[in-house]
């Protein structure tokens, strides 16, 4: 008889229907989704952050690469080999599209009863921003990137390269559509945020002044963060994690001039750092690189307590829009229309007070009028406050786009002024004939 009734039991169980995937398509349907989507854009690109900071520190000095892994050396030495190094290509990408998807997403749902107005309304906003942000760094970094967009499920989509101008304008508008969707929900930091992301691709583009209309004044104290955790590895700041050997030996480290093995490299601003409190030269056995022929030299960034980032370790966010960044691009501006002054005041108000994201105190700058000389200053400038937070690269690739002012590491061998296309991308897309044009400034 009980053995009857768990045959029956067992028979009546078969008939029922147990899904066990999510199709996307059940995710971006479905307004109660809404909060899970958002959660997933946000994720995504600060995912794609970190990564971004290590490899483009690495090319631009503020790093050098302290393991023995011969493709992100070559990162280091300026003559990487397309198909080499995949980060943070792949990741950037991810992160555009899933903006876009959920961009699209939140736009159909705008008529279900079903959702909730202001959810979607802040939705949108995130959507928008953190769409422009990944194509603002993929123009930043790269020599060219795949165009995307269309239907995420359409088949047989062949985009084409954009080169990083026409990334850059794409970012510009999404920019603007951010700030006004930001400012109808009530989101006052992404607005914010969405506001000097502008005036950075006006930069970029070299429309100076319209970059400087829209960020004077902004709170100097002002910072938009991306967040880490140490819950999940996926959570992790990898920043941290490569650079203070949480995960393993440190394989990442600032260059101090000693190894001979990356030819030397020294910091630009090696000694003022140190000055600073933003470098540990000698931090002690503790702290081991990979590759323990190089010396290291420990950014106190993330993992001092430096403020901010208001928390240490794997936890510690990453600015990505800052009110310091906002007045050093609005004094760039300044000196370019001819005032020195006003550009010496604006940058040495936040120099020599502390009044910037680590408290620190700088040594002002001092302009000449010596155009290349100057240049330097502002550079600087700018990494006192946006140190190993993405920002230099950039700055250095439109200088030597704009001005034909080479402020690059010269001690390495390679001459890349950007990273080129993964190989698979020349491989597999018939619309792509080449990792990258010829000839600087993008090669």
């Amino acid at each position: 008889m009980l053995a009857a009734a768990l045959l029956s039991v067992v028979g009546c169980g078969l008939d029922v229907t147990d899904p066990d995937i999510v199709e996307p398509e059940d995710v971006y349907n479905d307004p109660n989704s809404v909060p899970i989507i958002i959660a997933g854009l946000v994720e995504d690109f600060q995912s794609s952050l970190d990564s971004y900071v290590l490899f483009s520190g690495m090319f631009v000095d503020e790093f050098i690469h302290s393991s023995t892994y011969p493709n992100e050396i070559r990162v280091d030495r300026r003559e990487i080999i397309p198909g080499e190094v995949r980060e943070p290509y792949p990741q950037l990408h991810a992160s555009r599209m899933s903006a876009d998807a959920a961009l699209l997403a939140f736009e159909s749902m705008q008529e279900d009863p079903a959702a909730d107005p202001d959810l979607l309304r802040r939705g949108l906003a995130y959507a928008l921003y953190y769409g422009a942000y990944a194509r603002l760094l993929l123009a930043e970094m790269y020599c060219q990137s795949i165009l995307g967009g269309g239907d995420p499920a359409a088949v047989g989509f062949e985009p084409a390269p954009l080169l990083p101008d026409e990334r850059m304008r794409e970012a510009l508008v999404r920019f603007a559509q951010a700030e006004e969707a930001a400012g109808a929900a009530g989101m006052r930091d992404l607005a914010m945020a969405a506001r000097i992301g502008r005036a950075r691709a006006h930069m970029w583009l070299g429309e100076y002044s319209a970059a400087a209309s829209l960020i004077a004044g902004v709170d100097p104290e002002f910072r938009f963060l991306a967040w880490y955790s140490s819950n999940s590895f996926i959570q992790w700041n990898y920043v941290y994690a490569y650079t203070h050997g949480d995960v393993v030996e440190i394989r990442y480290t600032v260059g101090d001039g000693s190894a001979p093995t990356r030819f030397l490299e020294r910091f630009a601003f090696y000694d003022e750092w140190v000055d600073a409190g933003l470098i540990d030269p000698e931090p002690g056995p503790a702290f081991q690189t990979f590759d323990a022929t190089i010396p290291v030299s420990l950014q106190l960034i993330y993992g001092g307590g430096q403020p901010p980032p208001n928390a240490t370790g794997r936890a510690a966010p990453i600015i990505i829009a800052s009110g310091f960044g906002a007045a050093i691009m609005q004094a760039e501006a300044e000196y370019r229309a001819g005032d020195l002054a006003q550009a010496e005041l604006l940058i040495n108000e936040r120099l020599t007070t502390g009044l910037n994201p680590h408290g620190k105190v700088f040594t002002p700058v001092r302009f000449t009028g010596d155009f290349v000389a100057d240049i330097r200053e502002i550079g600087r400038a700018y990494s006192a406050g946006l140190w190993l937070t993405g920002h230099r690269l950039g700055f250095m690739r439109r200088v030597l786009s704009n001005d034909g002012v080479d402020l690059y590491p010269a001690e390495q061998p390679g001459r890349d002024t950007a990273f080129p296309l993964m190989l698979q991308e020349v491989d597999n897309n018939p619309s792509v004939d080449e990792a990258c044009p010829t000839g600087p400034p993008w090669s």
